[in-house]
């Protein structure tokens, strides 16, 4: 079982370090470690010429989602887990993944526990695998940074590529997917840290409740004749 980590990057220099050296302690080592910079000016890339065990690419891009579909493209692992630039794994994520998808060989997606680091005070959230309650999108119970969750990497060819037009919410587009076409399975052990520093892009509780909900309307609009979703809309639509 190989894993394949991917990392969207763009002017990372304060942090990308930590996100490569937590992929680096893994016990499991049987990984690659691809990163896509969107042409950072600030440092970024002289760090990951530090890195010969890297692949990386520096260029111009029209963003985040963008910068992880170039990631996925280059891929050759089994398993698939984005880790941001500005987070990290636990030492024992690898292991405990690879544990969880050969006890569970039928699962298409492994979610687990994720720490939250709020400007240093942290918190765990074990998020829901439930599609139903997922879409009832705030306050968020769905797993709130990829890092958190990984899949096989099939599933992502079934679900498609991120929507480049998406710069806020394609992690929540592919979790509405994935929990209706995969098998999902939940496990409590902590995969990683999310560092929440007030500067991330969902620090803004307004325009991250609008573009959820863009999100998950699409999503109602595209499936309502999936029997699980059009429940959904009669439940909380039609009285």
């Amino acid at each position: 079982m190989k894993f394949s980590i991917l990392t969207p990057s763009y002017n990372s220099v304060s942090y990308i370090e930590r996100a490569i050296k937590s992929v680096q302690t893994q016990g499991c080592t049987n990984w690659e470690h691809i990163i896509v910079d969107g042409a950072s000016t600030d440092g970024t890339v002289e760090i990951l010429k530090k890195y010969p065990h890297l692949q990386w690419i520096s260029e111009p891009d029209k963003g985040q989602s963008d910068a992880m579909n170039k990631a996925f493209k280059k891929s050759t692992g089994d398993i698939i887990i984005y880790l941001n630039a500005d987070d990290e794994l636990k030492t024992d994520a690898l292991e405990n993944y690879k544990d969880a998808f050969e006890a569970h060989s039928g699962y298409d997606m492994v979610v687990a526990s994720l720490e939250i680091d709020n400007c240093g005070v942290t918190s765990i959230n074990s998020p829901s695998v439930n599609l139903r309650q997922v879409l009832n999108y705030w306050p968020c119970i769905f797993p709130a940074n990829p890092v958190s969750y990984a899949y096989k990497k099939q599933l992502q060819t079934k679900i498609g590529t991120f929507p480049v037009n998406n710069h806020y919410t394609m992690d929540y587009w592919f979790l509405l997917r994935a929990f209706l076409k995969g098998k999902i399975l939940k496990q409590e052990f902590i995969a990683g840290t999310f560092y929440f520093d007030g500067l991330n892009k969902s620090a803004d509780p307004e325009n991250s409740r609008k573009c959820l909900k863009e999100t998950r309307d699409q999503f109602l609009a595209t499936y309502f004749y999936q029997p699980e979703v059009a429940k959904f809309i009669i439940r909380k639509y039609i009285k």
